[in-house]
């Protein structure tokens, strides 16, 4: 059939975008890196650093290895680094939560109430080709209007270049 029908979309199974593994591993590995260095730099500049300033005095050096500057950076970056890394990973694992779900006339997406397909008003594919992002405008029945980004990065590309 090369005509789109109703009918036969009600009849096709469902087209299904599950999180991009890429995007979820790449952000898991980032983050773990964040929060390695994080602890790298609590170790430098409340442990490790200090000790060798110490070191350097009692060797009877006048000049200490490392400045005060240096244990603050460390310091800082050892206390906001981790909890940085974590907000990263919380974030990136809520951004390609759940699934998009399109279902004969009715795209389920995360987070969304079911979305009839009747009720979109333009799909925005000005960053598609470069970016493969597509930008759903809809309104519901009730008036509410809104909008829905299809990422095919941060969601399967195969599902998510399928619904679009």
């Amino acid at each position: 059939m090369s005509e789109f029908s109703p009918t036969a979309a009600e009849e096709a199974p469902d087209v299904l975008a599950r999180g991009g593994r890429y995007y979820r591993y790449a952000r898991f590995i980032l983050a773990a890196g964040i929060f390695a260095f994080g602890l790298a730099c609590i170790r430098d500049g409340y442990f490790k650093w200090p000790q060798e300033n110490e070191a350097a005095r009692q060797q009877g050096y006048d000049k200490a290895p490392h400045s005060d500057m240096d244990l603050l950076f460390n310091r800082v970056m050892g206390i906001g680094l981790p909890p940085a890394a974590l907000l990263l990973l919380g974030w990136a694992l809520y951004n390609s939560r759940g699934e998009f779900r399109l279902s004969g006339q009715t795209l389920c997406a995360p987070g969304r109430a079911p979305l009839a397909l009747s009720s979109i008003d333009s799909l925005d594919k000005a960053n598609w080709d470069r970016k493969g992002i597509a930008v759903v405008t809809y309104r519901l029945e009730n008036g509410r209007a809104g909008k829905l980004k299809l990422d095919d990065f941060v969601y399967d590309r195969e599902g998510i270049d399928e619904i679009v």
